[in-house]
């Protein structure tokens, strides 16, 4: 009896927690997620069909990885338009995980588990997890951040660890704009990539090129099929002519960061901006003291993924701004744990002052959490322009 006390005695902390976890991911991702909007969006139902057969996913590959659950999803029996969503709340899930392993190996737990709360909550993150497109896997971004940062905490990388991420590599690249991102990830670490790939075995190099390449074997048969996902796998329009808009294209981007957004209402609400009011400090903060001063790693990374994701949602090609979210929200994670190490270091051992401090900054997150999801919850669902966009009614 004393043994198993014991055990219950370890075991209902985490137990507690990973409970809560669960509760609060199904409460964000998969409640009401059908019954939210009247009905679905074309870009949803025309998602479900792509992926109806392995044939369609095999014409065009472009977001392959996402359409190949899906086609598992319907082939099991889910033959509801709801699996598009339901897949992309998985995905969601799996990106919020990933964000909670970056900011936490960066900056703690503390503001690991604040940080990854608020892109969790994030309007604009909801916007993309509980839609049923493969816009989710621009969330693809955190996966390489995540890998950089393991990679780096790893000073001796397992051959079969190293297949992971080759075949991890091999699959985000299917992805519209992602083989920027992946070309930034390997000129940032090519130093280690190359000492790595000279210290490996003839045998592994060949056997991970293999990988690769058999992974990447659809989407190079239809690029050379059809020129025309070639400029998808690129990020770029069909027609280059739009880019004279780019100049306003990128302006508005940046605006719609923080203080207006000019964004289809199948992913935003009205002119609400990305980022509120704490969020845009927070962000500022992150920028000027983790970015702009350094040219560690970790900048190079948030700075070159930045400036590709505006760049990238600015073309009026397949990448939208939902590329842009997690690296805000990694800024807005990096603002937040400068603020309190300053508070900290100012008050170090003065009780009452530290704790005021944390009651600001509680409170100023408590209305960001709330502003964010009374957003997407209440404000967006009950738009005129949203109801009339999610018009096709259920299977």
């Amino acid at each position: 009896m004393s043994t198993v006390l014991r055990l219950l005695n370890r075991a209902w902390r985490p137990a507690l927690v990973v409970t809560s976890l669960a509760v609060i991911a199904y409460v964000l991702y998969f409640h009401q997620l059908g019954g939210l909007l009247p009905g679905y969006a074309p870009a949803e139902v025309a998602t479900y069909h792509s992926a109806e057969s392995w044939h369609y996913i095999a014409s065009n590959p472009i977001n392959a990885p996402y359409k190949l659950v899906l086609w598992a999803a319907i082939t099991l029996g889910h033959h509801h338009y709801n699996a598009t969503r339901f897949v992309a709340a998985l995905c969601g899930i799996l990106a919020v995980i990933v964000f909670f392993f970056i900011t936490k190996a960066w900056y703690g737990f503390r503001i690991g588990f604040l940080g990854s709360l608020m892109f969790a909550t994030s309007a604009g993150f909801l916007h993309v997890a509980r839609l049923g497109t493969p816009q989710i896997l621009q969330m693809g971004i955190l996966v390489l951040i995540g890998m950089t940062v393991w990679h780096r905490r790893n000073t001796r990388l397992r051959p079969w660890l190293t297949y992971l991420v080759a075949i991890v590599f091999a699959l985000l690249l299917y992805a519209p704009g992602m083989v920027w991102f992946e070309l930034l990830v390997v000129i940032v670490l090519y130093r280690r990539i190359l000492s790595h790939w000279n210290k490996t075995a003839v045998l592994h190099r060949i056997l991970w090129l293999s990988v690769t390449l058999a992974i990447l074997a659809p989407l190079g048969m239809g690029v050379v099929t059809q020129s025309q996902l070639g400029m998808q796998l690129l990020g770029l329009p069909p027609h280059l002519s739009t880019l004279v808009h780019l100049p306003r294209n990128l302006l508005d981007t940046i605006l719609g960061i923080g203080v207006h957004s000019n964004g289809s209402a199948l992913l935003w609400l009205g002119h609400v901006p990305l980022l509120d009011v704490v969020e845009l400090i927070l962000a500022f903060l992150g920028t000027y003291y983790y970015v702009y001063p350094e040219r560690t790693l970790r900048s190079l990374l948030l700075a070159g993924s930045g400036l590709i994701g505006v760049l990238l949602a600015s073309l009026g090609g397949p990448v939208g701004i939902a590329c842009i979210i997690p690296i805000a929200y990694l800024l807005v994670a990096g603002g937040l744990n400068h603020f309190v190490s300053e508070w900290l270091t100012v008050f170090p051992r003065n009780p009452i002052a530290k704790s005021a401090g944390f009651a600001v900054i509680g409170l100023l997150l408590i209305f960001s959490i709330t502003f964010q999801m009374r957003a997407y919850f209440i404000a967006w669902p009950h738009h005129a322009l949203t109801r009339q966009l999610f018009g096709v009614p259920p299977q």
